[in-house]
Parts: structure tokens; C-alpha cells; sequence
């Protein structure tokens, strides 16, 4: 086992149910395989959940229905509905490939209530992703003390486990196996399907957490992607309480709303950044990686990714 693994990760216990997070992408679709085959009866039950957000690649929704068609992953998949007028969490409702959204209504609904999600408020994960799933394993009477909770974080990424894994029943299989980027997508190489799209259109397309690079090769090669945040900026730019106390007690200086990007940029500044010419974001292997920002957005960790080219930003005041 891994030093840095947790001392629960993949022990037996027939009495909790493993819930399997799965992102929708290559590595956590393996873990996930990988759990099914070698260890499902070793627990009492195994669930496995994704959380739909409504800005995921079209191609990352028909993987997970792949998924579930070749591998019987039998995916429970979820969306936020949040509670725009109460102090509720948002909580879940179950959808299917063919109904879940392809528009964003989960998203804007959880921007509707907290604002725009950027670097000091990156909220998204959290409403669209984690209490959804807490509350839809609230509804079969799961919870801490008799769920554990599998994370696709591989041996590579070890640093991004979280600091209070064991004490919240998370385990990290892919660390435990010790298996490493390389490994994952040697096995992707061998399987009739495979995630469709390169690195830097997983997960949502126009992610703020991802580097300028990414995002910018994604403006060049899929514009469309950008209507919805630029739509959000113009609509919910003051919304939430963090966007209204940084706005109107001077914390941001010389800015009239909150953006979506990292040096308070907005997608006209992504788009002309574009113009200016770049040198795009080419993944090295097979022109097709991992799970794009997943490494920031897989549920109950939250780490961020350095960005991978340096610009200066729009200063914002201290």
C-alpha cells in the first residue's frame, strides 16, 4: 500500500456501502470498473453516482452511458436543485442520460443563488457536485458512518488527497493499486470506446479553474462553448453575498462585477486573448489525455491546478 494512502483505503467491510464517484472521465471510469470487478463483494452494497452539472462535453455524457452499456456500471445520475429563496443546500434530483441537461439549468441555478463562481468563491463544486450527492445518499439513509466513499485520484496526483480522508470514510483505490496516468490510458488503449475528446475539453468545456492555455485553445476550437459563462456574466455579475461585500466595501477595485476567470477576466478577455495568438495546449499522448479539470473539480477535495502560462493580472486592488 502506498504510504500516503489512508489505512481504510479497500479494507473489507460488509456492513458499509462503497459509493463510487464517478467524474466522467477516463480515470475515475477505470477505478470505477476496476471496484465493480474486484471488490463489490466485499461490501454491503456499491452505488455508483455522477453529478451532471449541464456544461459537460455532449462526448463525456455519452462515455458514462457507454459505461453503463458495456461495463454495467448502472450509474445513478444526479443534478443540483437548488433552493433560491431558503437557506437549503442544494439537493438532488435524479436524471437519466436521455433528460439530463445539455444547457446549463443546474449550473445557472446555483449561480441564480450564490453568484458567480471564481477563485475566492468556488462554489460550483460544492453546490452542483457534493451536497447533491450527500443529499441523494441522505435519501437512502447513507451517510458517514456507514458509506465509504471512493475518489479517483491516482498515485501521480497523491498530494491532491484530502487531509481528512480517513476520518470522513474517503479511500483512493487508484493510489492504493498504484496506478499512474500512463497506466490508465494503456488500458483505455486496449477497450472498444473511449472518451472522445482531448484534455482540455473534459468535464465542463469552458471550466474557470482550467489554465489560459486550455481555455483558450477551447475558444479557437469550440467558441459556442463560452455562450453560456458569458451569458452569466452579464446576467449574474453582482449576485451572492461574497460578490456583494467584495464589490461594495472597495475589496475589488475598479470592478464593477465578478468574473469567471483568473485575473478577473471575462470570456470577451479570453476571446481576445485568442486573437493575439498562442501556442495551443496539445496533449502529448495520442492527442487525447485525462479528465480535463478534474483534477480541481472531483468531488470532496477541491485542490487547485497550477495555471501553465504565466499573464499578468488585471489588478483588482489588495
Amino acid at each position: 500500500m502506498s504510504k500516503t494512502s489512508p489505512k481504510i483505503a479497500l479494507n473489507r467491510n460488509k456492513s458499509k456501502t462503497l459509493v463510487v464517484s464517478f467524474s466522467g472521465g477516463r480515470t475515475s471510469a477505470y477505478m470505477t470498473k476496476r471496484l465493480l470487478e474486484e471488490k463489490s463483494k466485499e461490501f454491503k452494497d456499491v452505488i455508483v453516482i455522477f453529478a451532471n452539472t449541464g456544461q459537460e462535453h455532449e462526448k463525456t455524457l455519452e462515455f458514462i452511458n457507454n459505461c453503463d452499456k458495456k461495463f454495467n456500471f448502472n450509474t445513478v445520475w444526479i443534478e443540483a436543485v437548488t433552493h433560491k429563496n431558503k437557506r437549503i443546500a442544494s439537493t438532488a434530483k435524479v436524471v437519466d442520460f436521455e433528460s439530463a441537461s445539455r444547457d446549463g439549468a443546474p449550473f445557472e441555478g446555483v449561480i441564480s443563488k450564490y453568484g458567480i463562481p471564481w477563485s475566492k468563491a468556488g462554489h460550483c463544486t460544492r453546490e452542483l457536485k457534493e451536497y447533491p450527492i450527500k443529499n441523494y445518499l441522505k435519501s437512502l439513509g447513507l451517510s458517514i458512518d456507514n458509506r465509504i466513499m471512493a475518489i479517483g485520484i491516482r498515485a501521480d496526483e497523491a498530494h491532491r488527497m484530502s487531509k481528512s480522508a480517513e476520518k470522513n470514510n474517503m479511500i483512493y483505490p487508484l493510489i492504493h493499486w498504484d496506478v499512474d496516468k500512463e497506466d490508465v490510458l494503456d488500458w483505455w488503449d486496449q477497450q472498444e470506446f473511449d472518451l472522445e475528446i482531448p484534455e482540455h475539453f473534459g468535464n465542463c468545456v469552458w471550466c474557470w479553474k482550467k489554465s489560459y492555455k486550455k481555455l483558450m485553445t477551447v475558444m479557437l476550437e469550440n467558441p459556442e462553448a463560452f455562450k453560456f459563462p458569458e451569458k452569466m456574466e452579464k446576467k449574474y455579475g453582482r449576485t451572492g453575498n461574497i460578490a456583494k461585500q467584495m464589490l461594495n466595501n472597495g475589496a475589488l477595485k475598479g470592478q464593477d462585477s465578478i468574473k469567471f476567470f483568473r485575473g478577473f477576466r471575462t470570456v470577451q478577455d479570453i476571446r481576445d486573448m485568442t486573437k493575439d495568438g498562442f501556442e495551443k495546449f496539445i496533449d502529448l499522448h495520442h492527442l487525447h489525455i485525462t479528465d480535463g479539470c478534474a483534477e480541481s473539480c472531483e468531488p470532496f477535495h477541491g485542490e487547485r491546478a497550477n495555471d501553465e502560462i504565466k499573464i499578468p493580472a488585471i489588478s483588482i486592488g489588495k
